[in-house]
């Protein structure tokens, strides 16, 4: 109960929105945070299991806090979705942990337990079209809420990138 209370709080504090304006470089701390959230006062699965934020834009060689992974959750990338060369990774087990980032492109991430309720993010690094078009090609292999999840993500970041 301790932990569904402190991830209320996380998403409070967030201010958390489905599909909030990417962070960008310019407004994120030394170290860009991510949250895992649960939120059981959700209406649906997609906003009750969640990343905040589910897009977000750092240069190359920033380092990511993720905080939440505890219990069940993970932070895991899809390999399909990370630039050639990238080192995949899967953080379990642990109430946070920070990653630096080298490698430019897009890092297409999801929770392995709650990824089937559509719990994945966006985590772009420098310049996304180093990979952009072979992340969006593998969409299809996703499950269907992934897949739909994704296809927003790309969708909000092609408009802000123009």
């Amino acid at each position: 109960m301790e932990y569904a209370r402190r991830a209320v709080v996380a998403f409070l504090l967030a201010g958390a929105v489905a599909l909030a304006p990417a962070a960008q470089a310019e407004d994120l701390p030394e170290v860009a945070v991510v949250h895992q959230i649960i939120d059981l006062n959700a209406d649906t699965p997609a906003h009750a299991f969640r990343f905040e934020p589910k897009l977000l834009q750092v240069p190359a060689g920033a380092t990511v806090r993720f905080k939440g992974s505890t219990g069940r959750h993970t932070v895991t990338s899809i390999l399909r979705m990370i630039p050639v060369g990238a080192r995949a990774f899967e953080i379990r087990g642990q109430p946070e942990l920070d990653l630096t980032f080298e490698k430019e492109g897009v890092y297409g991430i999801r929770c392995r337990v709650h990824g089937r309720h559509g719990m994945v993010m966006l985590l772009v690094v420098g310049d996304p079209s180093v990979n952009l078009e072979e992340a969006r090609a593998y969409l299809p292999k996703l499950a269907e809420a992934e897949r739909v999840e994704f296809e927003k993500l790309f969708a909000a970041l092609e408009g802000q990138n123009g």
